[in-house]
């Protein structure tokens, strides 16, 4: 699997904002990668090193709008941690 295509992109809300501070930062990626995927992804694009990759699959919602029924897409998303002096820059 290709570098570019396994990050797709990052989660950008006030959790992932109180887990930079934890030095973690959260990604939206492929729903096929794996944990040494994702690392190895992150350490080439972003010139760091990263400690560990936790990834969770998130099921999407059912939702009802004006009596019409629909789902949220189902993503996959990872939690990098990044070793002690390290941080990525702003994108």
């Amino acid at each position: 699997m290709d570098k570019w295509s396994i990050l797709k992109e990052r989660v950008i809300s006030e959790k992932a904002f109180i887990a930079q501070e934890e030095n973690k930062y959260v990604f939206v990626v492929d729903k096929k990668a794996n944990k040494t995927e994702v690392k190895k992804a992150v350490e080439e694009l972003f010139g760091v090193e990263v400690e560990k990759v936790n990834i969770i699959n998130v099921k999407g919602k059912t939702k009802v709008f004006r009596g019409i029924k629909g789902k949220r897409p189902s993503y996959k998303k990872a939690i990098v941690t990044l070793k002690e002096g390290q941080t990525l820059k702003e994108l």
